[in-house]
């Protein structure tokens, strides 16, 4: 089961491994999973990144990503 969450530093969607403990994110903040808000769950890898693009390109008050084209 993998988790999706928002990273609180700068605000990206990120996912992880339920069983892992952090996660680093690309902005440099490491991020403890047992303090995290979890936006939502997904079954496999595949499912996660595709939920975090999903949110990515949504625009919940991130400004960081565009699409490409």
């Amino acid at each position: 089961m993998y988790l999706i969450f928002r990273c609180s530093g700068c605000g990206r969607h990120l996912y992880a491994e339920e069983k892992t403990a952090s996660r680093t994110c690309p902005c440099g903040r490491r991020i403890s999973l047992k303090k995290v808000k979890v936006l939502s769950k997904a079954a496999d890898e595949r499912d996660a990144g595709e939920m975090v693009r999903a949110l990515q390109m949504e625009g919940h008050d991130f400004t960081g990503f565009s699409p490409a084209g």
